[in-house]
């Protein structure tokens, strides 16, 4: 099981992964979206085209009565007209009507029913007047703004001026295409942008007021983070609008992504807490082998392996109590283990962070003492076997116990370890021996 402190950093590297997880998340989705929208910008050019070549097909309608004007010596009859537009305008539904106007009055008109009102004069009309001298003037066709029939409803009207004469410089009138503004946007196949799971919204620029008006819209709700496409249709700025009913975002990816997160997220939780649960079995297993159990101090194993790297560089004490045997006789092992306890409490405090005590085993400890700087030997020692002198109260007994030190230095009392261990522990024996005089 974890430990506390286990357990509180697996909970933040836990947060850490879902921060890190959302971070990822969002900055992928923001990705895909950018990626989407930009496959969409290219897309739009392919509805561009076809509004294009949809406007240029009746862009070449309006020039057929021009060549016909032209062979007819600028004479043409009704008759001619008639039979030509019925022939122009069949099974062609966004076509409304076709009119020639000759010097800009409109006189002939197909068919004529739904056309009474159509025969006006171009160059006078407020709405129409402002299109016609500028077509007839930079000799260009025009398309204009959608506006009010006279036939009724919406339409675009595509105007050609005609020029005949020597060199083509006498202005002869206009050849007129009316279109029906929803049977032509029905001839285009933005619906698919619909099916597709899009909004979209075809507007153009109105030149007098700078102001955007919709041609048609797959609805009237106010399109959201939306990819704008804008083109010139003839004379015209028209605008090409399209939104994402799924935020740019792919459902069926969307949800894979969360799902994937959810996963990553899981199995990076698992392993995380499989790999402290294994630190903390590891360190379970060096603190049995490598920390004696009574006492907490580093045990033999450890005293091998860090006086292999230390022993050049510190100071090596061995000591073994005075008197522990007899505490054991009389009062048993229990308080002998509690004894030992306190005295391993005692050493550990005096030597600090100056280095390292081990318990060899026994009543036997060891000192490793790394930081000498500042420290006379023998005062250190003494400092030991004060404290150990003090009584040590166990289970209201008071106990008077004492302790034997010995000491070797690198290289004054041998230049391998074997030497320094035999030096202090004879040390230590020689002091013990002596006590017992």
């Amino acid at each position: 099981m974890l430990t506390k402190i286990n357990k509180t950093a697996l909970i933040s590297l836990c947060v850490c992964y879902v921060f890190v997880g959302s971070v990822m998340f969002y900055v992928s989705n923001n990705a895909t979206k950018s990626i989407n929208k930009n496959n969409m910008i290219h897309l739009l050019g392919k509805y561009e085209s076809e509004i294009l070549i949809k406007t240029n097909e009746y862009l070449t309608l309006s020039k057929v009565y021009r060549y016909l004007i032209f062979t007819q010596n600028s004479i043409i009859t009704e008759y001619n007209f008639n039979s030509i537009s019925e022939n122009l305008i069949k099974n062609n539904t966004a076509i409304k009507s076709l009119q020639l106007a000759p010097n800009g009055f409109v006189q002939f008109a197909y068919p004529k029913k739904g056309n009474e009102n159509v025969y006006i004069d171009l160059f006078t009309d407020e709405k129409r007047k402002q299109d016609a001298l500028y077509a007839r003037d930079n000799k260009v066709s025009m398309m204009s703004e959608p506006l009010e029939l006279f036939q009724g409803g919406s339409g675009l009207i595509i105007r050609t001026p005609v020029f005949v004469g020597n060199k083509f410089q006498d202005f002869w009138g206009f050849s007129i295409v009316i279109l029906n503004i929803e049977s032509f946007i029905k001839t285009l196949s933005l619906n698919d942008l619909s099916i597709d799971g899009f909004n979209y919204k075809l507007s153009f620029l109105e030149k007098n007021t700078n102001k955007i008006k919709v041609i048609s819209e797959s609805s009237d709700k106010a399109l959201s983070n939306a990819v704008d496409h804008k083109f010139s249709v003839l004379n015209q700025c028209w605008i090409l609008s399209v939104s994402s009913k799924d935020n740019w975002l792919n459902p069926i990816e969307y949800k894979y992504k969360i799902y994937l997160l959810i996963f990553f997220f899981v199995a990076l939780s698992v392993i995380t807490y499989m790999f402290m649960n294994l630190l903390e079995k590891k360190k379970e297993m060096y603190k049995l082998s490598h920390v004696d159990s009574l006492t907490g101090l580093y045990n033999r194993r450890s005293f091998d392996e860090k006086f292999s790297s230390l022993f050049k560089t510190s100071v090596l004490f061995f000591s073994d109590l005075d008197g522990f045997k007899k505490v054991n006789d009389i009062y048993g092992h229990e308080v002998g283990d509690l004894l030992l306890i306190e005295i391993s409490r005692r050493i550990d405090l005096i030597v600090g962070n100056k280095g390292y005590v081990f318990r060899l085993g026994g009543d036997e400890f060891s000192i490793i003492l790394s930081d000498t700087s500042g420290i006379d030997l023998d005062n250190f020692k003494m400092e030991i076997i004060n404290s150990i002198s003090e009584p040590i109260i166990i289970d209201t007994v008071s106990l008077n116990i004492g302790i034997s030190i010995g000491h070797s230095l690198y290289p004054y009392d041998g230049i391998d370890k074997e030497n320094l261990i035999r030096i202090a522990d004879k040390r230590m024996y020689k002091v013990k021996f002596n006590k017992s005089k």
